[in-house]
């Protein structure tokens, strides 16, 4: 019953079929997707029950979309209902949730592709330099006029239950963690912690100054829009969507979600998965990377100035070193190692952000 009413806001006669997909199902964020077949076309209505998918936002995404366009880059429009709005609300499986109709995708998305056509033999995607192509592009628009900040902000939250960003609910965690189930580490964490702080404090006082646009702001596999060889064609899912720095976008869709080489360590005496010569693989990425968006996006003084601070912030404390805590947490020698790792990279100055910046 609740999907015939859901059906019945956007379309006056049932499909041939449907088919509904649960995309996540946590307390906190519950996703589905439910595909319709009629005789001559297909749609898909997206159902949410989250604090960062709100009808506000969802309203605002045809506008994302038209400039994308422009730009040469495809995505779904959210069509109307039958009440004329581009989002509904209702009751779905005992949650509120917010429902909107896209059109059905034009070309294949990730998913629905083997995986030899959207790799190479050395690992990196054939579509890596093509998104961000689109980042670049996106970037060098300085779009404005969607007044909601990307799932990646840095110094705000993204919804209304939050009350710091990711990284900083990053650090608390991991400091909870030390609390808890390593108090003789406190000191030693307490001295990172200082770090970390300086840091911030000398990104905060200019991140509000840097260049802006507004960005889909989850360009990773199952939301990218491929051909059938696997290059880039546009994204899907703007949940995350929003106004952000140019810079923490490029920076956070490369260093999670674009290291395709990274290294592991065959010292066994250090940790396999954070080291210096691990890190090294990926800042080359990083520099390689930024070098290359050059084509398409005339960086900033100002950018350079604050690359190596919003390295070090979105990428000192964050889940791989949760995680290896608590890999470790019951190994002194490891756990030492760890905090080794964390410090050196928050005092390291050696990254040529200047050189691949601006040449």
């Amino acid at each position: 019953m609740e999907i015939d009413q859901i059906i019945a806001l956007y379309h006056q006669d049932q499909p041939i079929s449907y088919t509904l997909k649960s995309i996540r199902l946590q307390e906190d964020d519950s996703r589905w997707v439910l595909f319709l077949n009629y005789r001559d076309q297909k749609y898909v209505i997206k159902i949410a029950s989250n604090e960062f998918t709100t009808r506000e936002r969802v309203n605002g995404w045809n506008r994302i979309i038209e400039e994308y366009e422009k730009l040469g880059y495809y995505s779904p429009r959210v069509l109307k209902s039958l009440n004329g709005r581009d989002s509904e609300e209702l009751l779905f499986n005992g949650r509120q949730c917010v429902v909107w109709e896209e059109e059905y995708a034009r070309y294949c998305l990730y998913e629905t592709l083997e995986k030899a056509v959207y790799t190479r033999p050395d690992g990196k995607y054939v579509y890596h330099d093509e998104v961000f192509e689109f980042i670049g592009k996106v970037g060098q628009k300085h779009l404005s006029d969607f007044p909601y900040p990307s799932g990646w902000a840095r110094f705000v939250p993204l919804s209304k239950d939050d009350t710091e960003d990711e990284v900083m609910e990053c650090v608390e965690t991991f400091e909870d963690l030390v609390k808890n189930k390593a108090p003789q580490f406190f000191k030693r964490w307490e001295r990172i912690r200082t770090l970390f702080e300086e840091n911030k404090m000398r990104l905060q006082k200019i991140y509000d100054s840097l260049p802006k646009s507004v960005f889909q702001g989850d360009c990773f596999r199952d939301n990218l829009i491929l051909d059938e060889r696997g290059h880039f064609k546009g994204v899907i899912d703007y949940n995350l969507a929003g106004e952000d720095v140019v810079l923490n976008i490029m920076l956070s869709t490369i260093l999670f979600g674009y290291t395709y080489q990274r290294k592991q360590s065959s010292n066994l005496n250090l940790l396999p998965e954070l080291n210096r010569e691990t890190q090294d693989s990926v800042i080359e990425i990083v520099l390689t990377t930024l070098r290359d968006l050059r084509k398409f996006y005339t960086f900033e003084e100002s950018e350079v100035i604050a690359a190596p601070y919003l390295f070090k912030y979105i990428y000192s404390i964050q889940y791989s070193q949760i995680d290896a805590f608590e890999k470790y947490q019951k190994d002194d020698g490891k756990l030492n190692q760890l905090f080794d790792y964390m410090e050196q990279e928050l005092l390291r100055e050696d990254i040529d952000f200047r050189g691949a910046m601006l040449g």
